[in-house]
């Protein structure tokens, strides 16, 4: 006898994956998600890659080598530190961006199959309560870090904008090939600069949470497997236990393989962002040590809110690859919660092989060199101080 199964009022608005469809919306027109899978429309394929290749070489790409290459002419340490801890978040930004590409079609497959195989489907109505719920969360995260993203830039051209009639200041600081400092040339180049900035700001951010949704919605995987195990009971008309536990240890399987994945998708950006934070935060700390802070409030509302997204930005995947793991350790602690002890012999000798498997968390590693988690958060952090310190040292001793 098959399980009976809830049926949501209005299956248009249940969708499973909820608070990544906005994420992926915005992904697809800035090159960074595949539009469509079918492969009776090829040419699609081949347009869309025309189009990324186009769109991120006229503004991303191109304002990253202007960016670079400002940093090799300038010959002021000041102006080179206020471009660097900028040009390390593009630097991480390609490195996101290359890798969506080339793993464009795993992340779909991913998407695709947690929003539509039947083994992850939401059979009770407290389920898709907590469910929901959970997504509803995620979106909160999502929006208020993309707000806080577009802050930085819009502050930052609001800045420039606010200076006196005769200094021209342009938001980011990149080279630029011909004469700038003219009226009418000065909006040219800050109209550039302001549109590949947002663009630049919006893509890291949005690459940043569909990275994030992965682990997200891995870890709710672990605890719906956690609320069926918890709810396991010998009912007179439910399938017996034992079969409704094996079911559960297939979805466990299938969650496992697509822990895999999730580590495929996620191992690279990480490791390139944890390395590169480190020093963004650095080279924020030393921007702010090294000007009278009380002179230009503008600038160091700027930096400290730079470096508080910078901060945000190395703690969301750390945070929801804890919860991967954390999720995944409990299951035990689930199956304890269970009526276990009314079970038959075979059906708790079936748990225990069960929970034999369960003795190994799932760990996401980056680039097998560090387990994603909140200890490593807070060592990227400590980090940071001290390369900060090992600055300031060195250049008291050079004073």
């Amino acid at each position: 006898m098959a399980v009976k199964k809830w049926s949501p009022p209005n299956m248009s608005s249940m969708s499973r994956t909820a608070a990544a469809n906005i994420i992926i919306a915005v992904l697809k027109p800035l090159g960074c998600w595949q539009w469509t899978r079918d492969p009776r429309q090829p040419y699609i394929e081949k347009v869309e890659r025309v189009y990324r290749i186009v769109l991120h070489a006229t503004l991303p790409f191109t304002f990253i080598a202007l960016m670079f290459t400002g940093v090799l002419l300038s010959r002021d340490l000041e102006e080179i530190g206020s471009i660097l801890h900028v040009l390390l978040t593009e630097f991480a930004l390609v490195i996101k961006t290359l890798h969506i590409w080339r793993k464009g079609g795993v992340a779909w497959r991913f998407m695709h199959e947690v929003a539509n195989d039947p083994i992850y489907a939401l059979r009770q109505q407290s389920e898709w309560t907590k469910w929901q719920r959970a997504q509803r969360s995620f979106a909160i995260v999502t929006y208020t870090y993309c707000l806080a993203c577009l802050a930085v830039v819009v502050f930052a051209c609001i800045g420039a904008m606010m200076t006196p009639a005769d200094v021209y200041v342009l938001p980011m600081s990149i080279y630029v090939p011909f004469e700038w400092h003219h009226p009418r040339r000065y909006w040219y180049v800050w109209t550039y600069n302001t549109i590949a900035s947002l663009m630049t700001a919006i893509a890291n951010a949005m690459l940043d949470l569909v990275n994030c949704y992965f682990m997200f919605h891995l870890s709710l995987l672990y605890k719906l497997i956690g609320w069926r195990l918890s709810a396991l009971q010998r009912r007179a008309n439910e399938p017996p236990v034992i079969e409704q536990l094996s079911e559960i240890f297939q979805m466990h399987m299938k969650v496992r393989r697509l822990a895999t994945e999730c580590e495929t998708l996620v191992s690279i950006p990480v490791f390139g962002q944890i390395v590169l934070s480190a020093f963004i935060l650095c080279f924020c700390g030393y921007r702010l040590q090294q000007r009278d802070n009380m002179d230009n409030l503008g600038m160091l509302f700027s930096t400290v809110q730079f470096a508080t997204v910078m901060a945000v930005q190395i703690f969301l995947p750390c945070y929801f690859g804890n919860k991967v793991t954390e999720f995944s350790n409990a299951l035990t602690d689930d199956i304890f919660n269970s009526d276990w002890t009314t079970f038959d012999v075979p059906t708790r000798k079936f748990m225990i092989l069960y929970m034999e498997l369960l003795k190994r968390p799932t760990n996401l590693m980056s680039v097998n060199y560090f387990i994603i988690g909140l200890p490593i958060f807070a060592k990227t952090m400590k980090n940071a101080y001290s390369i900060f310190a090992l600055i300031l040292n060195m250049n008291n001793e050079m004073k």
